[in-house]
């Protein structure tokens, strides 16, 4: 087992799931921001190998997210990776308009990092460490980046949209500034959530369940070695468990799950909290705590 094959296993659950976390939150009224603060335990093949927290400022019209996570124990010593992302828009009638969006990680020591602007007409200028023809991948032409959003702030859009009685069923189109793919939810109804050790959730939850369409960006020979189902642009489907965690409060995401060549992942709510919080106030920059 690689350093690299444990970032693989866990990072198809992290960014395009739990950078969900704290974002199923009904827009309130400019006065009233608010601060979500989510933690989370990782689990791969049954065995725990990180914590991750997510944070999300949200006002009437403007939202930042980020989400922390980094191996931890052991396994942080054996494979230290780390990952910081954050993503801040405007909150328009017809859905989340991103501003900005980067990512920062860490693998071993080696920077892998993305910073993407958008000009508010559709188009985005990426910066990429290192860039992806170091890792062979094919381009992506710029016919393709335009309309398109990064991770977190197309799950705010899928949230959102289903607080206004829209489910989550809706198409995507994303571009992490190496990949563009789309990134399909369909509502797979209400669910019974088991109580858990490991989870300070039980109940119901509606289910959702997102698919990956690849479409550019992709390693020219892909790694069938890791994926069950052949390379990276085969990325298994995740299904995310949406439910109050409080009395009358906002549905949030209570449970993720997936599959990897190294077992399945799971992932459970671990802590939520809600703060007052005022419109100017960004998510926290803070770095990933380690146990």
């Amino acid at each position: 087992m690689t350093a690299s094959t444990v970032r693989r296993a866990i990072a198809p659950a992290l960014l395009p799931a739990l950078l969900a976390a704290g974002l199923a939150v009904t827009a309130p009224k400019a006065a009233e921001a608010q601060r979500w603060t989510l933690t989370y335990r990782v689990h791969v093949g049954g065995v725990a190998v990180l914590d991750a927290r997510a944070e999300l400022a949200l006002t009437g019209d403007r939202y930042s997210v980020g989400v922390d996570a980094a191996t931890d124990g052991f396994l942080g010593r054996m494979f230290p990776w780390e990952t910081r992302s954050r993503s801040v828009g405007m909150i328009r009638p017809d859905g989340p308009a991103p501003l900005r969006h980067t990512q920062v990680s860490t693998l071993r020591g080696s920077p892998r990092n993305v910073t993407l602007e958008y000009d508010g007409r559709g188009g985005v200028r990426a910066e990429v460490t290192p860039p992806p023809q170091n890792d062979d991948r094919e381009p992506v032409p710029d016919a393709l980046l335009r309309g398109t959003e990064d991770p977190l702030s197309g799950v705010v859009g899928v949230l959102l949209a289903g607080l206004r009685g829209e489910g989550c069923q809706r198409t995507v189109p994303v571009y992490d500034g190496r990949r563009r793919y789309d990134m399909l939810f369909a509502d797979e109804g209400m669910r019974l959530v088991g109580a858990s050790r490991n989870s300070v959730f039980a109940g119901a939850a509606r289910q959702c369940r997102v698919s990956y369409t690849p479409i550019a960006g992709y390693n020219r020979k892909p790694d069938s070695s890791f994926w069950r189902r052949g390379g990276e642009e085969q990325r298994p489907p995740v299904d995310v468990w949406i439910a109050p965690v409080t009395t009358g409060g906002p549905p949030l995401p209570v449970r993720l799950e997936t599959d990897s060549g190294l077992g399945s992942v799971v992932i459970h709510l671990t802590g939520a909290t809600m703060d007052p919080q005022t419109a100017e106030r960004p998510a926290a920059e803070a770095p990933a705590q380690k146990r």
